[in-house]
């Protein structure tokens, strides 16, 4: 009795020990954060991009209910304003910004519910604050990843209509207003963070079907060969991700684990060392948020606190490396 209580008071001790450590490692990773205005409307599944110096969430849905969503953050006023209405109810989009423009590819009619996966893609110009309808992908896809590249914007991954997780790869060029097959992801899968480094794609996380499965695969397309190769995986599997490429990093933030639980970890793969670094955690584990970056700053926008469609809400933070 005497040797398996000291047993258990041992494995307890190094179980604590194991917790400070852990703990001591998020209190010294880089970087903080801070609450900025909150969005108009609480809502999550959006997509978020930086052009001309503001933030734009487009998309999203509530309770279920998807809309045309589109609002505007200034980060020096500090403030949101409507801007035109996204032409669909869609969330689940996939955006990124070329030439001083927003291009939204794809995205869910279900409300969070991974079904009816569009073809859709979109271009908007803030200078006249208007939208454009582009040609139609060869196939609808929600959840799906789009990096602009090139002079051309790629969709990579996400849902087909039928729910089905797909590996697709398709190119779109502006100039043509077509799209294109490229070499498809070495593994199908959807929900995950994507970025651009170097003049390569980063594909991190996701996950290959159901909700609770997760990923940490880390997946690197050059252009100039269209073949994939494998990159040190995440440190943290997660799928439900946002993504954005800060001062050379490749960030990953967030990620939902259902039934209860959501990732506030905010991990950066540095190309200069092939390495991943554990940045300072968000303020409480989130999904469904986007994340985009002014050069000076990352900012989040929406997203829920608790996994599936629970706990959205309407918060605006920032992080910010020394």
């Amino acid at each position: 009795m005497h040797n398996t209580s000291a047993k258990l008071l041992h494995i307890v001790t190094i179980g604590a020990a194991l917790g400070a450590l852990a703990s001591a490692a998020h209190a010294q990773a880089q970087g903080s954060w801070a609450r900025k205005a909150p969005v108009p409307a609480s809502l999550n599944e959006v997509s978020l991009a930086m052009v001309g110096g503001k933030i734009h969430l487009v998309g999203g849905s509530v309770l279920g209910f998807t809309g045309p969503y589109h609002l505007q953050y200034d980060p020096a006023a500090d403030k949101w304003t409507p801007r035109a209405a996204f032409p669909n109810r869609l969330d689940h989009i996939g955006s990124a910004v070329l030439n001083g423009k927003i291009y939204a590819v794809g995205g869910f009619i279900g409300g969070g519910v991974h079904k009816d996966g569009q073809d859709v893609a979109y271009e908007y110009d803030p200078a006249t604050d208007t939208w454009r309808v582009l040609a139609t992908m060869k196939g609808g896809r929600g959840s799906v990843a789009v990096a602009a590249l090139n002079g051309k914007i790629h969709a990579i991954g996400g849902r087909a209509p039928t729910s089905a997780t797909v590996a697709t790869h398709e190119i779109y060029d502006p100039a043509t207003n077509k799209w294109a097959d490229a070499a498809p992801l070495p593994k199908a899968r959807d929900h995950v963070a994507i970025g651009v480094v170097d003049g390569k794609i980063h594909v991190a996380g996701g996950r290959f079907g159901g909700s609770t499965e997760r990923t940490d695969m880390h997946d690197v397309y050059d252009p100039a060969t269209n073949t994939w190769t494998s990159g040190p995986p995440l440190p943290t599997p997660r799928s439900g991700l946002a993504g954005t490429v800060y001062k050379g990093l490749f960030m990953v933030l967030g990620g939902e684990l259902p039934p209860g639980h959501t990732f506030p970890e905010n991990e950066a793969y540095d190309a200069k060392t092939n390495s991943w670094r554990t940045l300072a955690p968000m303020p409480g584990g989130r999904h469904a948020t986007g994340a985009a970056t002014d050069g000076a700053n990352v900012y989040l926008a929406g997203g829920s606190l608790k996994p599936g469609g629970s706990g959205v809400m309407d918060q605006t933070i920032v992080f910010t490396l020394p």
